[in-house]
């Protein structure tokens, strides 16, 4: 027999019988191929018996059992044919050793590396990881500045009773915690009276007095918003006038152009 593709097989071996099979049956190498999941030139190759076309032993021998099967013939018999003509050198397994027909199976090619790892490919997935870390450090940073430069504030508006407790509080504290108002202060300023608006970024000295002397504020200030009123002049000291915003009758005053060596000290009609 022929293990050729330019010498075809005769009719009498198993080959010859597998094509006169299918052309009998209109079946062209296509369809038989499509109908098999095989690749067409392995049909050819069967019909042909050019063993040099079909994969090791094994496969082959499955191809065979499957094709002859497909045609409706006897696979033990074309089976029996094809291992006794089929090359001793190019055997692989001993026929004992399968124990069933091969299912109908294609050809996968490898490469011969098989899986490979681009190493840019890794150290650009890590430069990404590392990039996105840093850049929610930031992003957090950033916000943890803005909440402190921004607090959110409540004002506390105190009556003139409590004015008259904050002056009696002296230097050791400050009676603006004594009295607060969850909404915005409304007491709007009067012929001869004034309001004081303050909002205070952390603990800071801040004396405030009106026409009469009295003390309306005095003392280490703690955070938050409050609101003095009385009678004008006012005479403010604050220390560290950068952690303070004052507004005078519901108009902002720059304290940085009242500041000396680090206090303001300014007067308020």
């Amino acid at each position: 027999m022929s293990q050729t593709n330019d010498k075809p097989a005769s009719n009498t071996g198993f080959g010859g019988k597998l094509r006169s099979a299918r052309t009998s049956r209109g079946y062209s190498l296509d369809a038989a191929a499509g109908e098999l999941n095989i690749l067409k030139r392995h049909v050819q190759a069967m019909e042909e018996e050019n063993f040099d076309a079909l994969p090791q032993f094994a496969f082959a021998r499955g191809f065979v059992v499957n094709y002859a099967k497909f045609l409706e013939l006897d696979a033990d018999e074309f089976a029996r044919e094809f291992e006794s003509i089929y090359p001793e050198g190019k055997r692989t397994k001993r026929v004992e050793d399968i124990k069933a027909p091969l299912a109908p199976m294609g050809t996968i090619e490898r490469g011969r590396g098989g899986m490979r790892f681009n190493p840019w490919l890794i150290a650009g997935v890590i430069a990404l990881v590392i990039f996105g870390f840093v850049l929610l450090k930031i992003i957090s940073s950033a916000v943890g500045k803005s909440d402190e430069t921004n607090p959110t504030t409540q004002t506390q508006v105190l009556s003139p009773s409590e004015q008259a407790q904050g002056a009696a509080v002296g230097a050791s504290g400050s009676a603006l915690n004594l009295g607060t108002n969850d909404g915005e202060p409304t007491t709007q300023a009067v012929a001869g009276q004034g309001v004081i608006d303050i909002w205070s970024k952390g603990d800071v000295n801040i004396k405030i007095t009106d026409k009469n002397d009295n003390v309306l504020m005095q003392g280490l200030q703690s955070r938050g918003g409050y609101q003095l009123k009385g009678e004008t002049p006012f005479t403010v000291e604050i220390d560290n006038p950068a952690q303070v915003d004052l507004n005078f009758n519901q108009r902002p005053i720059r304290l940085g152009e009242h500041t000396q060596n680090g206090k303001a000290t300014l007067t308020l009609q």
